[in-house]
C-alpha cells in the first residue's frame, strides 16, 4: 500500500512566554542584546530555558488504509503530531508530507456557532470540511441520524450539552469524505452507545481504505480499532509496530507505576464522617506479596487496615472493583449480616479474598467503604484506592478477540452438530 503520511526528522519547538514585570523585561532585553535568546530571565527564578521541545527528530511512514493508534503519557507530543499532519502548525525543522483530504477531530464542533441551530451548523461545519451544499443535502439525514439529535436539530446549539455537541461534530466530520481522519480523545465525550457507534464508524472507514490516526488513553479501544501503535515518549518515538506487542509493552512498562499504587494517598478521594477509617489498602497474592498485575482468572486478596476512634456498632465493610476506562462496577463484596462483626474499637484488619477473578485484560480500581449496620451512615469512603491490571497471558492484547471485548469471562461450552430432519426426504 502507498504511503499517505510521511514525517522525516521532524522537530517542533515552542518558545515559552516571557515574564511581564518591568524588571524582567529589562533583564530579558539585556540578555537578547547579548545573544542569549534561548533563556528567559526572571527576577524570581533566574534564567529559565525558553525552548520547549514538543517533538524531537520524529520520522514516521503511515500507509493508506492503516489504523494507527498513538499512545503515551500527557505531554508526550501526541496532539502536536496530529496538529502538524493537519497543518494547524508547522515543524521547526524536518518535512511533513500528507496526501489526501484530512479531517481533524482534535476538537469536535470547533467550527460551530452556538447561536445557530444544529441544522445550520451541519451546513456550516460540513462546508468548512469541503462539502458542497448539494452533497450536504444528500448526507444531512444520515448525519443527524448518526448523531441522534433529530429532536434538537432546529434548536440553537448553545442549548446542547457537551455530549450532543461532540456527537454532531463527529457525525459531520466522518460524513465529509475524508481520506485521512485524525482523532484525539474525542470518544471520551458522550455515552457508551455513542462511543461504540463512533468506533464502528471509524472501523468502516479503515475497511474502505481510509487512514485513521487515533489518540486515546484507553488502550483497549486503541487495540480494537488499530492494527499498529505509535508510542510517543517526551517528544520522541519510543516504539512503533504491531498493536498487540506495543500495547502490552506500554501497559507493563508505563502504567505499572500507577497500577502498583501500594502507598495509596488515602487522604484524597475521601469521604465519610470518620468514626472509623481505613489506614491502608493493599493488593496482595496468596503469599502476601504486593500485586499489581493479575493473570486472567487469577487470585486477588484485598487487605485493609482500619482504626476506630471510638466504639462502632457492627460496621459493614464494602468493596467494589471498577473498570477504570468505563467507570462500570464489575463486582462488589460486602460483610453481610450473617457475617456481622461485633462492635469494634481501635485497630483491625479486614480482608476480601477472590479465588478466581474472571476479568478481561483491562485496568481496574478498588473502591472501599465502611458504613453502619443499616448502611445509612457512611463512616469512610475511599473512591480511588489501589489499581491493578489483568494481563493478556503474555500474548499481547491480540488475545482479545472482538467477541471478547466485554468485562468478564463467563465459563461456557460450545457444541455443533447436524440438524435432525423432522421429515423423511423423498
Amino acid at each position: 500500500m502507498s504511503t499517505v503520511i510521511q514525517l522525516e526528522n521532524v522537530t517542533k519547538r515552542y518558545r515559552a512566554g516571557r515574564s511581564r514585570t518591568i524588571v524582567d523585561l529589562v533583564a530579558s532585553g539585556i540578555d537578547r542584546a547579548r545573544g542569549r535568546t534561548t533563556e528567559i530571565h526572571s527576577a524570581a527564578r533566574g534564567n529559565v530555558n525558553a525552548t520547549i521541545h514538543a517533538l524531537h527528530d520524529v520520522s514516521l511512514d503511515v500507509r493508506r488504509g492503516a489504523g494507527l493508534g498513538i499512545i503515551g503519557r500527557n505531554g508526550a507530543g501526541k496532539t502536536t503530531l496530529l496538529k502538524l499532519i493537519s497543518r494547524v502548525t508547522w515543524p521547526t525543522s524536518g518535512t511533513v508530507r500528507v496526501g489526501g483530504h484530512v479531517v481533524s477531530l482534535i476538537e469536535l464542533g470547533a467550527g460551530f456557532h452556538p447561536e445557530l441551530t444544529g441544522r445550520e451548523n451541519v451546513y456550516l461545519g460540513a462546508g468548512l470540511f469541503g462539502l458542497t451544499r448539494r452533497e450536504i443535502d444528500r448526507r444531512f439525514d444520515e448525519i443527524v441520524r448518526f448523531a441522534d439529535v433529530e429532536r434538537l436539530i432546529d434548536t440553537p446549539m448553545k442549548r446542547y450539552s457537551s455530549g450532543l455537541y461532540a456527537r454532531l461534530g463527529f457525525a459531520v466530520a466522518i460524513y465529509s469524505r475524508p481520506d485521512i481522519v485524525l482523532v484525539d480523545e474525542v470518544l471520551s465525550v458522550g455515552d457508551a452507545a455513542f462511543r461504540r457507534r463512533a468506533l464502528d464508524a471509524l472501523k468502516r472507514l479503515i475497511a474502505e481504505g481510509k487512514t485513521v490516526l487515533f489518540i486515546s488513553h484507553d488502550i483497549w479501544n486503541v487495540r480494537r480499532l488499530c492494527s499498529d501503535i505509535l508510542w510517543m515518549d517526551e517528544g520522541r518515538v519510543r516504539a512503533y509496530g504491531a498493536a498487540g506487542e506495543i500495547a502490552e509493552r506500554y501497559m507493563n512498562e508505563v502504567n505499572l507505576d500507577a497500577l502498583a499504587n501500594q502507598a495509596t494517598p488515602l487522604q484524597s478521594h475521601r469521604g465519610g464522617s470518620g468514626e472509623i477509617r481505613y489506614l491502608s489498602i493493599d493488593l496482595v497474592d496468596e503469599a502476601g506479596r504486593p500485586l499489581s498485575m493479575l493473570a486472567p482468572g487469577g487470585m486477588l486478596i484485598v487487605r485493609a487496615a482500619y482504626r476506630a476512634e471510638r466504639n462502632v456498632e457492627q460496621p459493614v465493610f464494602q468493596l467494589a472493583i471498577i473498570d477504570v476506562d468505563t467507570g462500570l462496577i464489575i463486582t462488589t463484596a460486602t460483610s453481610t449480616f450473617d457475617e456481622a462483626l461485633d462492635d469494634v474499637t481501635g485497630d483491625g484488619v479486614v480482608e476480601w479474598r477472590f479465588e478466581q477473578l474472571p476479568l478481561r485484560p483491562r485496568h481496574y480500581v478498588v473502591r472501599v467503604s465502611i458504613s453502619d449496620r443499616h448502611q445509612l451512615a457512611s463512616y469512610d469512603m475511599v473512591t480511588a484506592g489501589p489499581r491493578f491490571a489483568v494481563s493478556g497471558r503474555g500474548l499481547g492484547v491480540d488475545g482479545l478477540a472482538e467477541e471478547e471485548d466485554g468485562l468478564i469471562s463467563v465459563p461456557y461450552e460450545f457444541s455443533h452438530g447436524a440438524a435432525e430432519s423432522s421429515a423423511p426426504h423423498r
